[in-house]
């Protein structure tokens, strides 16, 4: 007997990889908005001297070509020279006086840039880089703006340089989940292949040993019952219990549930088919197949009704059951199984009895449409802590080194001029920050704390901006802009990008405001309202790499049972319908009989002996063959890798109805013996019809026909066929 042959699967990018170009991605965008921006704010400034609109044009060359190159491949050392580039040329640039420390015009706008570069080319040893940079554009400062130019390079580079090591520390997390990923990936591909493998032996002795003697036995004594048990057997084995349950469904879950139990059980179902979160579904199947175990054994019946009633806002199941009931409250184990079970995920269960007039159970489960329109779905804490296992010591790590940089610029600033209000709504905000980081650890994220989120920096921005200077508030001055964005940010480790946003746009109105109350240029706003989105979008593309890897060490790697699933349906294709029907109609005493079942043993034996997609065409002629009355003889002691060209000559046949076609066969060459013999006519259009290299030779008695089995193949192995005529 022929073993089955094991499918390659395709080839996939390493998980690696895909991180990587994620993170490039995000790199790539924001360089992107940021070169948008810088062009926007050099035209408004109506620049014209010819050095200073030639090192605009750098700036915006090097920053475009190093986000294309971003966005579109591997960037590389020389990038980080096209942005160090850049940051020379603005800070070369000619002005009229020296620009405010983060003001749009200053050089600290393009500094950001080559540091993540450094982030995302060096996977190690990016910090001395980063430094360097940092040291470039002080002294860059320092030569255009004599010591007021020195003190705000300074301040720009603690400023940047906290920044850009909180990306670091981010991307770090990253990478660390991700190879966390790719061990996990290495180690499901080996349980995987090894349940394959076994899965493969089994089905092909299945096939062999069980599937064909039964399709045989239902074509020569289809009325004998050992052949009914015989198909019941095959059919169990190839589809399951019910083939009409979805185990993805809550519904077909249940009647599994009253399988196992041995009881009648009788399902009623109401209502369109509800998504059901995957910890909603475990949670419902577990209390009723409680509930279920519970009529089996205490209720003195067999019987139970179910009751599903699904609705796109929630879902409702009631066991009911007519047996003896019981006085009192429910027991510890139901108070446990069924409503601790149910509680945990957000339902709620309740428990009716009374003696001699049954028990019912009802659970109820209510989707949490705010939750889920927020992105603040069980899913996403889920997803996150089985890469990072901690996310909120993770955020407060992130938060904090973000936050050195941002104070260390405040307590230079305050050498000169104390800021009390952003002191005091720094403070606020750091306490906010601990309080979620806290919650964050505990458990998901508590949708009311959004609601504090929200408003607490809003209202510090709000009594902290008007008590800037007008040039201030564009600058780093203005540090208290990007503290306020921490809560933020840490929160997006939990929940969906569009919550984080969400909880952004109270700020955005209040700067915004502050911005016109100050008489701040509307060119400028650009500037003052992209930092927070920016940022949090960065993180945000951080924190679902890392919940990417999450969902795949969460994924479960399956079970045998179902690797012999898969393995039975790749090896019948489409020869598994009609089988299914066949054994079904042979399990059920009157079944309509609409297969031939000895054509579909002869067609699972073709499965079994040209297994795989590049023997599909070949089995669907063979069997057209048998469907015209042609029995067809095979013999493949080795059987080719590919028959395309084959399968064109088999087609050839149909047409004719010849009374046998024997079909022999290695890996390079077929013979296909037609008997009795084809006539002069027959062959005639036969020779026309064959793929080339193909020819017929032949007398009344048979006639022969050989040829490659599959022309493409002989070619790429440098072979070569005489060609008839």
């Amino acid at each position: 007997m022929g073993a089955r042959a094991r499918h390659d699967r395709p080839a996939t990018r390493p998980f690696g990889v895909s991180v990587e170009r994620g993170l490039r991605l995000a790199i790539g965008i924001l360089l992107l908005a940021r070169t948008v921006d810088f062009a926007f704010q050099f035209v408004t400034t109506g620049a014209t001297e010819e050095v200073a609109v030639g090192f605009g044009a750098i700036v915006v060359i090097c920053t475009a070509a190093v986000a294309i190159r971003c966005l579109a491949g591997t960037p590389s050392g020389f990038d980080v020279v096209l942005c160090t580039l850049a940051l020379v040329a603005g800070a070369l640039s000619p002005r009229s006086e020296v620009p405010l420390a983060g003001a749009a015009d200053s050089p600290v706008v393009h500094l950001i840039e080559p540091m993540l570069l450094v982030i995302a080319v060096r996977r190690r040893q990016a910090v001395v880089p980063i430094l360097a940079l940092a040291a470039l554009h002080v002294a860059l400062r320092w030569t255009t703006g004599d010591l007021e130019g020195l003190r705000f390079g300074v301040q720009e580079a603690v400023f940047a340089t906290g920044t850009a090591f909180g990306a670091l520390f981010l991307v770090t997390q990253m990478r660390r989940a991700s190879a966390r990923a790719e061990t996990v990936i290495a180690g499901q591909r080996a349980a995987r292949d090894e349940q394959m493998s076994a899965a493969e032996v089994t089905s092909t002795a299945f096939l062999h040993d069980e599937l064909i003697p039964t399709l045989l036995s239902m074509d020569s004594i289809p009325d004998a019952p050992q052949t009914r048990t015989a198909a019941k057997a095959a059919l169990a084995r190839i589809t399951g219990p019910d083939a009409t349950d979805d185990t993805t469904d809550i519904v077909g879950s249940i009647r599994a549930v009253g399988v196992r139990e041995d009881l009648d059980l009788e399902v009623v179902v109401s209502g369109p088919r509800t998504p059901v979160p995957d910890a909603v579904l475990d949670a419902l199947v577990g209390a009723t197949a409680e509930a279920l175990r519970n009529v089996a054994r205490h209720s003195g019946q067999r019987r139970a009704t179910v009751s599903v009633v699904r609705r796109p806002t929630g879902l409702r199941i009631t066991i009911e059951d007519p047996g003896k009931g019981f006085n009192g409250t429910p027991g510890v184990g139901m108070r446990v199984a069924i409503m601790g079970r149910v509680e945990a995920v957000g339902a709620t269960a309740r428990i009716g009895a009374a003696p001699g007039n049954g028990t019912v159970v009802s659970l109820v489960w209510r989707a949490r449409w705010a939750a889920r329109v927020l992105g603040i779905a069980p899913d996403h804490d889920r997803l996150i802590r089985a890469a990072v296992l901690v996310p909120g010591r993770i955020a407060r790590q992130a938060c904090g080194v973000l936050a050195v940089g941002y104070l260390g610029t405040a307590v230079l600033i305050g050498l000169d001029a104390p800021q009390p209000a952003s002191y005091a709504g720094a403070a606020a905000i750091t306490v906010l920050v601990l309080a979620v980081t806290m919650a964050m650890s505990r458990g998901p994220m508590p949708p009311l704390l959004l609601g504090a989120i929200a408003a607490v920096p809003a209202v510090v921005l709000w009594f902290a901006l008007p008590t800037l200077s007008r040039e201030g508030i564009g600058g780093v001055e203005s540090w208290l802009i990007e503290f306020s964005a921490l809560p933020a940010l840490a929160i997006a480790w939990v929940v969906s990008v569009r919550a984080v946003l969400a909880v952004l746009v109270p700020n955005a109105v209040v700067i915004l405001v502050a911005a016109r109350d100050l008489g701040i240029a509307g060119s400028d706003l650009p500037h003052l309202l992209l930092s927070q989105p920016a940022t949090a979008l960065f993180v945000a593309v951080i924190v679902s790499v890392c919940r990417r890897a999450g969902s795949v060490m969460s994924e479960p790697v399956g079970t045998q049972d179902s690797a012999r699933t898969k393995t039975l349906e790749d090896s019948l294709a489409a020869t598994l319908e009609p089988v299914v029907a066949a054994l079904r109609a042979a399990s059920e005493p009157g079944g309509a009989r609409d297969h031939a079942p000895r054509e579909l043993a002869l067609a699972v034996r073709d499965c079994l002996y040209l297994p795989g997609p590049n023997h599909a065409p070949l089995r669907a002629e063979l069997d057209e063959l048998r469907r015209v009355g042609t029995r067809v003889v095979t013999i493949l002691p080795d059987p080719p890798s590919a028959s395309r060209t084959l399968a064109t000559s088999i087609g050839t046949l149909r047409f004719h109805s010849p009374a046998q076609v024997t079909l022999s066969a290695n890996i390079e060459e077929a013979t296909l013996v037609v008997v009795p013999g084809l006539t002069e006519d027959q062959t005639a259009l036969i020779k026309r019809a064959l793929p080339v290299a193909w020819k017929v030779e032949g007398d009344e008695d048979a006639s022969i026909l050989t040829g490659p089995t599959d022309l493409a193949t002989l070619i790429r192995r440098g072979g070569r066929r005489h060609v008839p005529g």
